[in-house]
């Protein structure tokens, strides 16, 4: 009976090694188009100024496309190049998520210029102005807050925060954090 009682003890412990952890705590974060636009819309104008030229990026619109895990984020643009010319423009960039864990925080990051288009200009001025955009937005993108986890939330505060995945679906953005697992 001895035997079979550590025999018995044996098989289970080896059981529960054989079993996985205990699940992570998993908590979605899910932002509206209009949320993320709301947030973006608060750094804009942004502006980049010289002694003979000025360039300013303006109206931001949000895009959240369901084929990419990115921000896209279209904008107007006015390049003013005194006594020379002044051009309107459209641009397009996208960027991922930065999840700071220390405030809770996410913030814009790895910016990537999809399209710059300048009305009437010259190619080789489009070119450099598309340069400065690159510059601009390198600089302004990890400086735009996103989204900050609330405090007063027990979930967002009990997932302990380790950003896990971040995906569009039906116009939202879904922030999947997960935090340790629960013992």
């Amino acid at each position: 009976m001895k035997r079979f009682k550590s025999l018995s003890g044996w098989l289970l412990a080896s059981l529960f090694y054989l079993l996985p952890p205990p699940a992570a705590v998993a908590y979605t974060v899910e932002l509206t188009r209009d949320q993320v636009q709301a947030a973006v819309e608060q750094y804009f104008p942004v502006e980049h100024a010289t002694s003979y030229a000025a360039l300013t990026l303006y109206r931001p619109v949000i895009l959240l496309e369901k084929t990419s895990d990115r921000i896209g984020l279209e904008f107007t643009l006015l390049a003013d190049v005194p006594g020379v010319m002044t051009r309107k423009g459209r641009g397009a960039i996208d960027g991922d998520l930065e999840y700071r864990q220390e405030t809770g925080e996410f913030y814009l990051h790895d910016p990537k210029v999809r399209r710059v288009e300048v009305d009437d200009c010259p190619p080789d001025i489009a070119a450099s102005i598309e340069e400065i955009v690159r510059e601009l937005t390198r600089q302004a993108f990890p400086v735009i807050l996103v989204y900050k986890l609330k405090d007063d939330d027990i979930g967002q505060k009990m997932a302990k925060r380790i950003l896990s995945s971040v995906t569009v679906s039906s116009g939202k953005l879904l922030v999947e954090l997960t935090g340790p697992a629960k013992n």
